[in-house]
C-alpha cells in the first residue's frame, strides 16, 4: 500500500483522539477544541492520507462511530507515542524548563470514580506540584496507549496473554486484586421474571443454568466484556443469555437494573460503589466462580529493559505507589 511522505501532526492527533474516544467524533472534537466541520475535514483528509484507492485506511465509519481498522491498530501505538512526545516537547518549550511534571493514567469509568480516584487524590496530596492526566478509553486502547507511550500507567482486566498480544511488546503487568462477578436486579412484583429471581439462592453462588430465562442487561456485542460473557454462557450451558438491553458501562447497566428493566451482570466493585451512592438498594446474587471466573485487576506500565519492573519517571513511580496503597 502506498503511503505519503508526510502526515500532518493535526491528523495524527485527530486519529489518536478518535481512538481514545472510542470512535465518537463529537467527543474527540471537544477534546481537541475544534468544531464539527473541522474534525470532519480532518477525518476526510486522514482517510485520503492513510490509504490508496485499493487500500484500507486507519479509520472507517460504522454507523455514527469511527472504527479503528486492523491497519489502524497496527500503527496506533507508534502514532500515540509520537503525539505524546510532541506534546511533551511543546510543554517543555512553553514552560522555559519550569513545567510541573505530568503523569498520565488510563482506566475504566468505574475505577476513575472509585479506587483510581482515591489513588490520584493521595498522590496529589503528596506531590502537589505534579499534574495528572486521566483518560477512560476501552481496555484495548489503554494497553495500546501504554505500549505506545501515551499513558504512563493503566488499569486493565485483560489476561497477561491478551495484554501481550495487543501491546505487541513486553509490558510490566502486576495483578492488584480479584473482582468477582454478580447479578443485580430490582424486579417489580408484576414482573414475569420476579419469581425466578427471588427463587435464586442467597446462601450460595448460582450457576448459569439457573439464570437462563431472566432478561439480561449486558454490554454491547462489540465490547470485549460482552464476548467474554457470551463465551462463559456457551461454555457453561451451550446457549446465550436472553438479552433485553445492550448498553455500555457498569454505571448504566446498574441504573437500568435498579429501574427494574432486567438483570445486570456486573463486577462486585462496581456494585458496591453504586450501592454507596443510592437510596434504593439493588438485590444481588453471587455467581459461580467456576463458570464466571473473577477479574484480576491489573496495573500495567512499560517494562524496564532486562528487568521485571516498571520503567517510570519519578512522578509516575509516586502515582504507582499511591495506587498500590489504595487499591491493594
Amino acid at each position: 500500500m502506498s503511503r505519503p511522505e508526510h502526515i500532518p501532526l493535526e491528523l495524527l492527533e485527530t486519529f489518536v483522539k478518535i481512538a481514545e474516544m472510542e470512535g465518537d467524533a463529537t467527543a474527540a472534537a471537544e477534546r481537541l477544541d475544534i468544531s464539527q466541520p473541522s474534525i470532519s475535514k480532518r477525518l476526510a483528509a486522514l482517510r485520503r492520507a492513510t490509504s490508496d484507492p485499493d487500500g484500507v485506511p486507519w479509520l472507517l465509519l460504522k454507523g455514527k462511530r469511527w472504527r479503528v481498522t486492523d491497519e489502524g491498530h497496527r500503527v496506533l501505538g507508534v502514532v500515540s507515542d509520537l503525539v505524546h512526545r510532541y506534546e511533551q516537547l511543546e510543554r517543555f518549550i512553553a514552560s522555559d524548563k519550569q513545567s510541573n511534571p505530568i503523569v498520565s493514567i488510563a482506566c475504566g469509568q468505574q475505577a476513575a470514580n472509585g479506587s483510581v480516584k482515591l489513588g490520584i487524590e493521595r498522590f496529589l496530596k503528596e506531590s502537589p506540584k505534579c499534574r495528572v492526566r486521566l483518560s477512560t478509553p476501552r481496555g484495548r486502547s489503554r494497553i495500546e496507549g501504554v505500549a505506545g507511550g501515551q499513558f504512563d500507567l493503566a488499569i486493565v482486566s485483560d489476561s497477561p496473554s491478551a495484554i501481550r498480544q495487543i501491546a505487541r511488546v513486553e509490558l510490566y503487568v502486576e495483578a492488584l486484586l480479584e473482582d468477582h462477578f454478580i447479578l443485580v436486579a430490582n424486579p417489580s412484583a408484576r414482573s414475569i421474571w420476579a419469581e425466578q429471581w427471588h427463587n435464586l439462592s442467597t446462601e450460595r453462588s448460582v450457576t448459569a443454568r439457573e439464570v437462563f430465562g431472566l432478561p439480561f442487561i449486558l454490554p454491547e456485542p462489540d465490547a470485549a466484556r460482552r464476548r467474554q460473557f457470551d463465551e462463559w454462557s456457551y461454555r457453561a450451558a451451550g446457549q446465550p443469555f436472553d438479552v433485553i438491553l445492550e448498553t455500555g458501562g457498569w454505571q448504566t447497566i446498574l441504573e437500568f437494573a435498579a429501574s427494574g428493566v432486567g438483570v445486570g451482570l456486573v463486577t462486585k466493585s462496581a456494585f458496591d460503589s453504586f450501592q454507596s451512592r443510592q437510596a434504593n438498594k439493588l438485590n444481588s446474587r453471587l455467581l459461580s466462580t467456576k463458570e464466571f471466573p473473577p477479574d484480576a485487576v491489573r496495573l500495567i506500565a512499560r517494562k524496564a529493559h532486562g528487568k521485571d519492573e516498571p520503567e517510570l519517571s519519578e512522578s509516575a513511580r509516586k502515582l504507582f505507589d499511591a495506587l498500590h496503597a489504595t487499591i491493594k
